[in-house]
């Protein structure tokens, strides 16, 4: 269980700073590496606010805190491994997988300097995570689950996983379509508009980087099946969209609004269904034998 004294709420109010503190001094010294070796920069539109740069870094900090905090709490494991998992998901969904959608939708360049700037960031936001947060238990009782049935079991659930984020990724997009690719086809904000020919290649990538990232998680998970549905959703939708979101003052709000809806359409049903294939009863059957612990 995790140490504390305090009301859990005090620890948050203090805890989620810190970790927040953490990712973005490493946003600091990422940036000043970069900028040292010349490294380009994304060439964003010239309405661009550069003023607010630093304010939405802190407000971006201090989501991702939040995110890598629910996480942390609840996957079981050594402290290696934990901070590894949840170093590599922060990066995979926030950074890898908006910086390969940024490259097919818009033309602001920078994607190998974005992938190398948010690399420390993750690091060091997850090391102070996993630090001031330990999972209500330590036995990963999903994984003995898992790893004790037949391959084949699994198989089909990986392969509907795989398959299933583009379609949720598409059926939200199409709900989108009408309101913001006229502001694409405007050309105005640096934003392209590629055919289905190559989004729906780029989604089935996407969805195998975030089953990758994100499986690892399950099977470490070790509080409440709803806590890691709220935890994934959550997480999950601030880090595809709407972290990224908040920065691009220079998009027009209609198409900052409906990306943000869009987004938090794919994170809650792709989380739901993650959650429903692979989370077995067997945890819950387990978890039955020893004292219940409320969620915090």
């Amino acid at each position: 269980m995790e140490k504390e004294n305090l009301h859990p709420v005090v620890g948050w109010l203090w805890k989620i700073p810190a970790i927040a503190l953490a990712y973005f001094i490493g946003v600091m010294i990422s940036g000043a590496v970069i900028t040292a070796t010349n490294l380009r920069w994304p060439s964003f539109p010239e309405s661009f606010n550069q003023s607010n740069e630093f304010v939405l870094s802190l407000v971006g900090a201090v989501l991702m805190a939040f995110c890598m905090a629910l996480l942390a709490r609840g996957v079981g494991g050594s402290y290696v491994a934990r901070w590894f998992m949840l170093a590599t998901f922060s990066y995979v969904a926030f950074g890898l997988n908006n910086q390969i959608e940024a490259a097919i939708f818009t033309t602001y360049g920078g994607t190998v300097t974005m992938l190398l700037f948010l690399i420390l960031p993750c690091a060091l936001g997850a090391a102070a995570a996993v630090s001031l947060f330990e999972p209500e238990w330590m036995e990963t009782v999903l994984e003995n689950a898992i790893t004790s049935q037949p391959l084949s079991k699994w198989f089909w659930r990986v392969a509907v996983a795989w398959l299933a984020f583009p379609v949720i990724y598409l059926f939200f997009g199409m709900l989108a379509a009408p309101i913001v690719v006229p502001v694409y086809q405007s050309q105005n904000f640096g934003l392209t508009l590629p055919g289905f020919a190559t989004i729906i290649p780029v989604a089935l990538v996407r969805s195998a980087l975030y089953l990758a990232v994100t499986i690892p998680i399950i099977v470490s998970w070790s509080r409440s099946r709803r806590s890691l549905f709220w935890s994934l959703a959550i997480t999950l939708f601030a880090m595809m969209g709407l972290i990224g979101l908040l920065s691009t003052t220079f998009f027009p709000p209609v198409l900052r609004i409906t990306h943000s809806v869009e987004i938090l359409g794919d994170a809650f049903v792709y989380a739901w269904l993650l959650v429903a294939l692979f989370d077995p009863n067997a945890r819950h059957e387990v978890n039955e034998s020893v004292p219940a612990v409320a969620d915090s």
